[in-house]
């Protein structure tokens, strides 16, 4: 063999194998699943004109036009997720697959809109602040009754990514940023559908029937 031959096969050895030369198909992710939530601190605000709040209601799509909202809620729904992950030597590199995943679903700032035009301690003003209060309670309690079946969905989803091959150790926290990525991707319609199901909740209140209920309740 010529002295250029084993230079060259030498060279061969120490050059790093292809991304898509790694195997990581024998690597079965075993990640725990963290769940955290908060339904926030609720506030009320009696500072806009009933003006004001139809606009905003009508600006979220949440109310009709032609009517006027005296009370209007609002809360976010948020979502954070945090990846911790490993990257395991196989040949040519690293699998990096995810060991701990935490995430967070809840709700931020929750408010309820009174109008500044209802009096204190009427009949009217305290109709209107129970009807809020009520759609808030819904927020709460459709937001809690999903949680854990969000938690099944969101375990059953990390058992199922795969890893993410990398030629060095210094590409594996490029790698967790890959993978947060597709977990959020994929988790995006289950956040959809939980919200859904809330505004779904929340028009059962908001219907004629109900409001003529209501209005009849202060002559």
């Amino acid at each position: 063999m010529s002295k250029k031959l084993f230079f060259i096969l030498t060279l061969l050895l120490f050059i790093q194998q292809p991304v898509w030369a790694i195997d990581c198909s024998g690597i079965k992710p075993e990640t725990t699943v963290k769940l955290t939530s908060s339904y926030g601190k609720l506030a009320i605000n009696h500072n806009k004109k009933l003006s004001e709040i139809t606009n905003l209601a009508k600006s979220l799509n949440l109310v009709e036009n032609g009517l006027f909202a005296s009370g209007f809620s609002t809360a976010n729904i948020t979502f954070d997720i945090m990846i911790n992950a490993l990257g395991t030597p196989v040949s040519g590199g690293f699998c990096v697959v995810p060991t701990n995943i935490s995430l967070f679903l809840g709700l931020d700032s929750p408010t309820i809109y009174l109008a500044k035009e209802l009096n204190e301690n009427t009949c009217e003003y305290n109709m209107v602040l129970r009807h809020e209060q009520t759609h808030q309670q819904i927020n709460k309690s459709t937001l809690e009754y999903y949680l854990p079946l969000f938690k099944d969905a969101a375990s059953q989803i990390a058992q199922n990514i795969k890893p993410v091959p990398v030629a060095d150790v210094n590409d594996i926290k490029d790698a967790i940023t890959e993978l947060t990525k597709t977990y959020n991707k994929k988790m995006t319609p289950v956040i959809n559908f939980i919200k859904k199901e809330i505004l779904t909740e929340q028009k059962k209140l908001d219907n004629p029937e109900n409001y003529t209920y209501e209005n009849a309740l202060c002559p």
